[in-house]
């Protein structure tokens, strides 16, 4: 971990600027032209991950977007909008940026992003997403104010066990959703069929 673990005399933490190199997303045209580079928008964000399916394209040069091209565990925070959101960028066939309403932490060998956006979706997180909006109506995260947070400092062993739980769970619980949506459109069919 990093040197300075700021000071908490309940746990010790470090600043995210300490854990994390911090860039925002690329802005694109709304008419942009469409081609082989995907965006990610806030409206492909939810709390179950990204929705990669639906991501809008856009044509540019990759070389112009090398540094704005996501990689795998990068964690993406809506810096604007109605609704904080947090996910986690998983590795794809092609070429993906975040919009520029997205706020892109690159996690240091020192931290997981897994663990940064269970610490964000944690109540103690969400209230630290909240005291750096800076906007009123419309969420407005100020970076310089959202690299000061301080995160709580566990071993990367501990965070890997954190993950792993998350995944596991995350995925039983899609699994079990897929599987009742799929029961009630059968016992929507059944319903139909006797109608005719």
């Amino acid at each position: 971990m990093p040197q300075n673990p700021t000071s908490n005399p309940k746990k010790k933490t470090y600043l995210l600027s300490e854990l994390v190199d911090c860039f925002k997303g690329k802005a694109v045209p709304s008419k942009a032209e469409a081609g082989d580079i995907r965006i990610i928008n806030l409206s492909d964000m939810s709390p179950l991950g990204i929705d990669y399916h639906n991501l809008k394209t856009f044509q540019d040069e990759q070389r112009s977007l090398l540094k704005y091209l996501l990689q795998e565990g990068d964690v993406l925070i809506a810096s604007k909008g109605t609704v904080k959101k947090v996910a986690i960028f998983e590795e794809q066939d092609y070429p993906v940026v975040a919009s520029a309403n997205i706020t892109i932490l690159r996690p240091t060998q020192h931290i997981r992003g897994y663990y940064l956006k269970l610490f964000f979706d944690s109540e103690e997180g969400q209230q630290a997403l909240e005291n750096a909006n800076k906007g009123k109506a419309v969420m407005n995260i100020s970076t310089k104010e959202l690299l000061n947070i301080a995160i709580p400092s566990i071993p990367l062993f501990r965070q890997d066990y954190l993950i792993q739980r998350y995944k596991q769970g995350l995925n039983d619980y899609k699994r079990k959703i897929a599987r009742a949506e799929q029961e009630w459109e059968r016992i929507q069919n059944d319903i139909r069929q006797q109608l005719s």
